[in-house]
């Protein structure tokens, strides 16, 4: 059986969309939305190419609620700004689609927590894009923890250290807002803190600092974080988008009682160390490493869980964590105090309240 797609915002993060969109089998673009009409024939184009196909039959529709009252679509992928995430993910579940979301799936825990109730009562599966662990070398690593093989896990820590130039908000009307951008963390950061949070548990208490450098925009870029897990781990997240004059990259390490693993690099493709005793998994993470086809993986994920064959990887109350996370680091940074969690209320807006009360 065919699964049919509709794409709902034709930026510049939908171009991984229509590539994985092309290369899974069983799947199959057929609508994109987009309020610039010249976009959508943009990325019809690229799908073609893509593909394969001559001409292929895309509708285009310039309001996203006409998309979703075709019935003939499966499947809505949203790829929006930040903050339009929840509500259309919200509207696309009225509508019986099953939704591939991108980060971070809300700005508010009210958003999050409605949108989590939604996907239950409705049976559908919403997709959130952490597309790293679909990556072969952290779905190993997440194994070897499992496992056990690294004991007890003592620290962890991610960083990341890239550079975005003013010309990257400045082209863009809500990029660096808190309102519709939600922040550096929710959307540079996110996906190492992912899986921070993903193979050591989730946080009980977090410190967070952050602090904004940049005139143009209203978030941070800069970002620290430290945490405490549930089983008396530590963790620490150190963030900025100021790295002059362009990326050093990320990185994520786990300090462990038997082993330690830390990968790095300007695209996580680097091992700086791995030591997992008695195991033959080390040459295994030397082999995988330069695997990085992880949002084809996730897309071959969601059309098995469609078909009942596996469980979904990053399911939207899986991912939850991770937002709580970020919320409470930014959270913190406005009371300047530790923060438990999980938080009953927040929103990004506090944030943009905060600055102009301050």
């Amino acid at each position: 059986m065919t699964i049919t797609i509709g794409l709902i915002g034709c930026g510049y993060i939908a171009r991984k969309h229509l590539n994985s969109i092309s290369i899974v089998k069983d799947m199959k673009l057929t609508a994109v939305s987009d309020l610039d009409s010249c976009r959508m024939i943009d990325a019809v184009q690229i799908y073609s190419q893509l593909s394969g196909i001559q001409q292929p039959e895309v509708k285009l529709y310039t309001d996203y609620e006409a998309l979703l009252l075709d019935k003939t679509i499966d499947v809505v992928v949203i790829a929006t700004s930040s903050n339009a995430h929840a509500q259309i993910a919200m509207r696309a579940l009225a509508h019986d689609k099953h939704v591939i979301l991108e980060k971070p799936f809300a700005l508010s825990t009210r958003d999050a927590v409605q949108l989590i109730e939604r996907s239950i009562s409705c049976n559908k599966h919403v997709l959130v894009c952490h597309q790293l662990r679909y990556r072969p070398v952290f779905q190993l690593l997440k194994k070897v923890i499992d496992e056990g093989l690294l004991g007890e896990l003592y620290y962890g820590v991610v960083s990341i250290r890239i550079h975005r130039p003013k010309k990257y908000y400045s082209e863009s009307n809500w990029k660096g807002t808190w309102d519709k951008d939600g922040g550096m963390l929710l959307n540079q950061g996110i996906h190492v803190i992912d899986l921070l949070v993903w193979y050591m548990g989730e946080i009980k208490a977090v410190y967070g600092n952050i602090s904004n450098k940049l005139d143009i925009k209203e978030t941070e870029d800069v970002a620290l974080g430290i945490l405490t897990f549930d089983n008396q781990a530590t963790g620490i997240v150190e963030a900025n988008t100021i790295t002059q004059p362009n990326n050093i990259g990320y990185s994520i390490s786990i300090f462990g009682e038997k082993g330690t693993i830390s990968i790095e690099g300007p695209n996580l493709n680097e091992i700086q160390r791995c030591y997992i005793p008695n195991s033959n998994y080390n040459n295994k993470l030397d082999e995988i490493l330069e695997d990085h086809n992880e949002h084809v993986y996730m897309y071959q994920n969601f059309i098995k869980v469609l078909n009942k064959e596996e469980m979904l990887y990053t399911d939207i109350k899986e991912v939850y964590p991770t937002l709580m996370t970020i919320f409470g680091i930014y959270r913190s940074s406005a009371l300047t105090k530790r923060i438990n969690l999980p938080l009953e209320t927040f929103s990004t807006m506090e944030m943009k309240e905060e600055k102009n009360d301050s």
